[in-house]
């Protein structure tokens, strides 16, 4: 198997993409499948893209994000939905890579136009069983989602969403 890059031209590719999805983001495999016990993808994110926060359940679930292009805050909840802290990640900026503990609620507004990270986490990948979605949090495709995404890219520390 050949050496695999991440050049300029792979992010603006996949920055086209997430601007022609409906959900606004799209993302790269770097691993080979679902069942790879690690999984490694560029995840692309496009303005207004809506990430309902989540998190991942199993003990060993961490996750590590690599700032690679734009700026993105990683928004980190407590289990009442209040939120617990902004981290600004940008590969210019202060932070640029994040590694989270499994089981912490989080999510990711873009700051820009684009922002695309590169994430690592331990798999293998299986939906219905590590990832549990924030029950007060609005699941993509409601009506309050617009709101709840206003509200995110303004929360403060200690707030709590209230539709």
């Amino acid at each position: 198997m050949n050496p695999r890059t991440i050049s300029q031209d792979l992010l603006a590719d996949l920055a086209q993409k997430a601007e022609a999805s409906p959900r606004l983001r799209t993302h790269f495999n770097f691993h080979e499948g679902p069942a790879s016990l690690v999984q490694r993808l560029i995840v692309q994110l496009g303005r207004g893209t809506y990430i309902r926060p989540h998190r991942h359940i199993d003990l060993n679930k961490w996750e590590m994000t690599l700032a690679l292009s734009g700026t993105a805050e990683v928004l980190l909840f407590e289990d009442d939905g209040a939120l617990r802290e902004r981290v600004r990640l940008s590969p210019g900026g202060a932070v640029v890579a994040l590694e989270l503990p499994p089981q912490t609620w989080h999510s990711y507004v873009p700051q820009g136009a684009h922002a695309a990270f590169f994430e690592i986490k331990e798999g293998p990948y299986d939906p219905a069983r590590i990832t549990q979605f924030a029950p007060w949090a609005p699941a993509e495709g409601e009506a309050a989602v617009a709101d709840y995404l206003r509200w995110m890219t303004k929360a403060t520390p200690g707030s709590r969403y209230a539709a």
